[in-house]
């Protein structure tokens, strides 16, 4: 019986599931640390609830 070779990288998105930008590795890597959707930091901070976001992050 043959092995065959395979990669976890075939299950990462490398785009924004939203407007479909290509991810940095950055964003890839805050992904799958919180298990949620591959999303680019703009489309993040719009998930992100209010309580995790910091006094820099509010809109003015």
């Amino acid at each position: 019986m043959d092995l065959e070779e395979r990669s976890l990288d075939d299950t990462i998105a490398r785009t924004c599931a939203v407007c479909g930008a290509e991810l940095t590795e950055a964003e890839i890597k805050d992904a799958r640390e919180v298990g949620g959707p591959f999303l680019c930091v703009v489309h993040a901070a719009e998930e992100a609830p209010a309580e995790a976001l910091g006094p820099d992050d509010a809109e003015a």
